[in-house]
């Protein structure tokens, strides 16, 4: 995740996993070069191949492939999460006096630790922690996010 935009009126932090989708694509397209490359010679192998590779690569970058954004904006009172994928579009708002901080989730799974940031939302109807990623991911992006995040809502709380 990083930040687009971070003005003392609104601050926008993206997620757009471009690579992810690029990575899946050509994952897909190897498997499907070989069966294009086999079915010639056999058949049922080079269509089994065809069908992963189009399996992979449409299928992967429907359900992991979306594009996320955090929007906190004082002229609105809102926060509001937006995740766009191929399988449609969803919007969440919230009150941002309800917006208490951002946290980092951690997801351990044999020696490998990924993170996804958070929203610990104080008060209302949808009190709780609400992620703003759906997926884990390893590297600095959540915790990039949520200092962001953190940031920005300190600097508009009254100093006690």
């Amino acid at each position: 995740m990083k930040v687009i935009r971070d003005t003392p009126d609104q601050l926008i932090v993206e997620n757009n996993p471009i690579w992810l989708a690029v990575f899946v694509t050509v994952f897909g397209l190897v498997f499907l070069g070989i069966g294009l490359a086999v079915v010639s010679t056999e058949m049922a192998l080079g269509l089994m191949f065809i069908t992963a590779g189009l399996g992979i690569a449409i299928g992967f970058n429907m359900i992991f492939v979306r594009r996320t954004q955090l929007i906190l904006d004082t002229a609105r009172n809102l926060v509001e999460l937006r995740r766009r994928g191929w399988l449609g579009y969803s919007s969440r708002t919230w009150e941002l006096r309800y917006l208490e901080r951002a946290v980092v989730e951690t997801s351990r799974s044999g020696d490998t630790d990924t993170h996804r940031a958070a929203l610990v939302i104080s008060d209302g109807m949808d009190a709780g922690t609400h992620p703003v990623t759906w997926v884990y991911s390893s590297g600095r992006g959540a915790e990039r996010a949520v200092n962001a995040v953190n940031g920005w809502l300190d600097s508009h709380r009254p100093n006690p």
